[in-house]
């Protein structure tokens, strides 16, 4: 999911993963992998994606939420 998101800012704002590894000393082929569907990114390369794009990771607490009841089927 995460990969997902970031190839797609990539792609907006026209970087290349050869540039992207390139600026930030890390493996092409490697950052290609991580961030290809199915890929499983290292934290620290989220990490250092989001701060070379400008962004930080904020992590919020949703408010609670009462699980609704489930009401009684009419099939029988």
């Amino acid at each position: 999911m995460i990969g997902n998101i970031l190839r797609g800012v990539l792609k907006k704002r026209g970087l290349t993963y050869r540039k992207v590894s390139e600026d930030l000393g890390i493996d092409h082929a490697s950052l290609h992998r991580s961030l290809k569907k199915g890929g499983n990114p290292e934290w620290n390369t989220i990490k250092k994606i989001l701060n070379y794009l400008g962004y930080d990771f904020k992590l919020i607490k949703r408010r609670e939420v009462k699980p609704e009841k489930s009401k009684p089927s009419r099939l029988r």
